[in-house]
Parts: structure tokens; C-alpha cells; sequence
């Protein structure tokens, strides 16, 4: 029982000992040289790496492996995925937060975070495919991003939302 203490404990001072901090789009001024806004983008991308260590070598195991981190209120993932081997990691801090994966592919590979409340993210990959890829970060309020179907320019696409009240849908459709 004192070793389960002692491991909240730290889990738990592990989780509140990281500052985050979000930035909002402002209609005002186009700050798209700005060096602030640069710097900002490279904590994000080093946030980001620390939470969730990519997994490149998709061939070392043959096993399907779904990692899952909610923090807050009326969190919801559903994970319905149909693969030979899977690596997805799942993240959600803040509330209300909702996460939909219904894929089927030979191998997924899939990280998720999402930082805010009432945010969204919406998976559909019906059509088996050999390979199935998506990283996507949204930070902030009410964003929403639907992924339909999978092919060779979204294996490499990484997704990012910062600000609030936006929809992102991205089509990969192979015809």
C-alpha cells in the first residue's frame, strides 16, 4: 500500500510540475515572422516530444498496444481499430475532451494529444490499407478535427491546432 502511495505521489508531481501555456489567434496584427511566435512553435514541438516518444521502428514486435492518459472531467475516447500491430498513445488534459478511432489497417501507428476543453478528434479509416498514420496536437477550446481515410501524403502529416472554435477535416482518399 505504501509503494501505491508513493507512486501517485509521483505521478502526480509529475503532472502538476509542468507549465503550459497557450497562445490565442489575434485578428489585430499578422505576426507570421515573428521571432516570438518561432520560439513558441519550437516549445510546442519539444512539448509535444516529451509527452509522447514516437515509435519509428514499427517492426521490432508484432503486438497491438493503445496507451491512454486523460486528466480532467467527462473525458472520452472510443478506440474501435482492427490491425495486425498497432502502437496508438492517447492523450487528453483538460475537460470534456472526445476522442473517436475506428481504423482498419495491417499497421497503425497513432499519437494524440489533446490539451483544453470540448475538443474533438474523429478517425474514420474504413478501407483496410497496409499503413495508417496521424499526429495530432490541438491546444485550446472547441477544436475539431475530422481524419478521413489514410494514404502516402498523411503517413508524415502532422496536424497542430492552437486557439479557439476551429474545424479542420482532412480527406486522404486514395481514388
Amino acid at each position: 500500500m505504501k509503494i501505491l502511495v508513493t507512486i501517485c505521489t509521483a505521478l502526480l508531481v509529475l503532472l502538476l510540475s509542468n507549465s503550459i501555456t497557450a497562445q490565442t489567434y489575434n485578428n489585430g496584427a499578422n505576426r507570421t515572422f515573428d521571432p516570438q511566435n518561432r520560439a513558441q512553435a519550437v516549445q510546442l514541438s519539444l512539448l509535444s516530444s516529451q509527452v509522447i516518444a514516437p515509435n519509428n521502428n514499427l517492426s521490432v514486435s508484432a503486438a497491438n498496444n493503445i496507451y491512454i492518459l486523460q486528466v480532467g472531467n467527462y473525458n472520452n475516447i472510443v478506440s474501435n481499430t482492427h490491425s495486425l500491430k498497432s502502437d496508438i498513445n492517447l492523450v487528453q488534459h483538460g475537460n470534456s475532451n472526445e476522442m473517436l478511432l475506428n481504423v482498419t489497417s495491417k499497421i497503425i501507428d497513432e499519437d494524440v494529444i489533446q490539451f483544453g476543453n470540448n475538443n474533438k478528434f474523429i478517425d474514420l479509416s474504413s478501407r483496410a490499407t497496409t499503413f495508417h498514420s496521424a499526429a495530432v496536437l490541438q491546444k485550446g477550446t472547441n477544436q475539431n478535427l475530422i481524419w478521413y481515410g489514410s494514404n502516402s501524403i498523411s503517413e508524415k502529416m502532422v496536424v497542430t491546432m492552437q486557439g479557439k472554435n476551429q474545424t479542420i477535416f482532412v480527406r486522404n482518399i486514395k481514388r
